[in-house]
């Protein structure tokens, strides 16, 4: 199962090495409206609203995909990147960029042979307390799963890292190696499943705070894939 985990996470890196980056620097720090928030040569995949900060006031989660085709000739989806763009919105109405997370979301034709000739998904959720939620997967035999919960931390004013899952599945066999860090508290559960029977290790890890704009999916997995010894 290692050479397979090892692959599928490969295969992840090589589709993302080349990343058109969203830039930061040309998202204004203030603006009117959620347009102005949405950078030439990109568009917004999909919008967001929530309370993220406490205030009882909607705030906004933008994923923001490059502005090309979504196909090409041949009916495949086209390889487009991704950018999440959180906006933050006040009583008087004014909007603030909070962050821009540029190398969180996988792009749209990095899901491997498991998407095939289809768009690989990144799914974003505001969940109960403002918590932004991240999912998405790739892979082929063995299909990886990553999963990260950010919570807006007032004292730094930065969305931080609370709680990042990944999990790794041979679809052919049914095992799975997973691990599960709570960022809040620094306790790391790793479990191995194999049939019915899951075996769990307890481990922690220095309690930091991580911002969403720090974020890279590739060194976070590629870190994953290394401790669980799947590469």
């Amino acid at each position: 199962m290692g050479g397979s985990g090892s692959f599928a996470a490969t295969a992840f890196c090589v589709a993302q090495d080349e990343r058109n980056l969203i830039n930061k620097s040309r998202i204004p720090a203030e603006a009117g409206s959620i347009d102005k928030f949405v950078p030439a040569g990109w568009k917004i995949e999909e919008q967001l609203t929530g309370d993220l900060n406490g205030d009882s006031v909607p705030d906004y989660a933008l994923k923001l995909v490059e502005d090309k085709p979504a196909k090409d000739s041949d009916d495949v989806a086209t390889e487009r990147q991704r950018g999440l763009v959180i906006i933050l919105q006040n009583e008087g109405g004014k909007l603030t960029r909070a962050a821009v997370a540029d190398k969180l979301l996988q792009c749209t034709h990095c899901g491997g042979s498991f998407y095939g000739v289809s768009e690989s998904p990144a799914n974003v959720k505001i969940e109960k307390g403002g918590v932004i939620m991240v999912d998405q997967d790739h892979g082929s035999r063995n299909l990886a799963n990553t999963t990260y919960r950010f919570r807006y931390d007032a004292t730094s004013q930065q969305f931080i890292l609370i709680g990042f899952d990944y999990a790794d599945a041979d679809r052919a066999t049914a095992n799975v190696v997973s691990e599960s860090t709570n960022y809040l508290t620094g306790v790391r559960i790793v479990t191995r499943s194999k049939g019915n029977r899951d075996v769990k290790s307890r481990s922690t890890i220095p309690v930091k705070k991580v911002s969403i704009e720090q974020v890279d999916s590739e060194k976070f997995e590629e870190a994953a894939v290394k401790r669980l010894g799947l590469s």
